[in-house]
């Protein structure tokens, strides 16, 4: 479990400070104060269901994409498909590891031994092969209203990958767990103070399998490790800066199915 900051040494000595309360009343405040805390800082969190939400909105709808989820103003905002203005980095990554995620293993490239010769390299005999991303993580779905010339609202509740189209394969990014790495710290420079790498580049979760690993979350696509094939689903997508929430779920949301029968 990473340590983040001192933002976080607050925050989660708040929390163990709520939790060994004796009088459940103490307790339940509390919790109450430091929930409040974090959606001062753009998280809001329901511990009961384990869900993370924040407020955002559609960043693109026809550029290539690298990210699914950054900040403004230090994110990639050219290169992502939603933004959200000032939401800490830190208190998001505490709000996780509140909820008890458990951090997973980042993508890996693994090269071919032996290498193909090149004339089976021409032939297409593949020189690595990959690896996503595994382990615990967040399921992420993207909710909006869309407002009607009569006065009627329409709400919309996606998974977040069907956000998301492979222009090569043409299907949508494959549907899983956003495996959390929770970032890391670095230095900009020999003399510099260590920084949240989230925090300081403003890329939350990404599409495309970078190693390191600066981002909260990664997504665990078979085909991650290609920087070229992401772009918006402009077909399910609403208006460009468009206001969505997104949810950040440690367990799937169980839809219903319609049937005609109670069989």
């Amino acid at each position: 479990m990473k340590i983040i900051l001192s933002t976080f040494l607050c925050l989660s000595a708040a929390w163990a400070f709520a939790q060994e309360g004796q009088d459940p009343q103490a307790k339940s405040s509390g919790q109450s104060a430091l929930l409040e805390t974090f959606a001062s800082q753009g998280v809001r969190v329901d511990l009961e269901n384990k869900l993370i939400e924040v407020d955002a909105f559609i960043c693109q709808r026809d550029e290539p994409l690298e990210y699914l989820y950054i900040d403004q103003p230090r994110g990639k905002d050219h290169e992502a498909l939603i933004y959200s203005r000032g939401v800490s980095a830190e208190t998001l990554n505490a709000a996780m590891l509140m909820l008890g995620v458990q951090e997973g293993q980042n993508g890996k490239v693994i090269l071919v031994d032996p290498q193909p010769t090149p004339e089976q390299a021409q032939k297409g005999a593949p020189r690595y092969t990959f690896e996503p991303a595994s382990g615990d993580g967040f399921y992420l779905y993207v909710s909006w209203e869309i407002l009607g010339k009569d006065g009627t609202i329409e709400k919309h509740c996606v998974r977040a990958e069907d956000l998301v189209l492979n222009l090569r394969t043409e299907q949508t990014y494959k549907r899983g767990r956003w495996v959390y790495l929770g970032s890391r710290f670095l230095k900009p420079h020999s003399k510099a103070k260590e920084v949240f790498a989230a925090a300081a580049e403003g890329n939350y979760v990404s599409l495309v399998n970078f190693s390191p690993a600066n981002h909260l979350l990664m997504g665990a696509d078979p085909l991650s490790e290609d920087q070229t094939v992401w772009f918006p689903n402009l077909y399910l997508l609403p208006p460009l800066n468009h206001p969505v929430k997104l949810l950040f779920a440690h367990q799937p949301f169980e839809l219903l199915v319609p049937t005609l029968s109670d069989d």
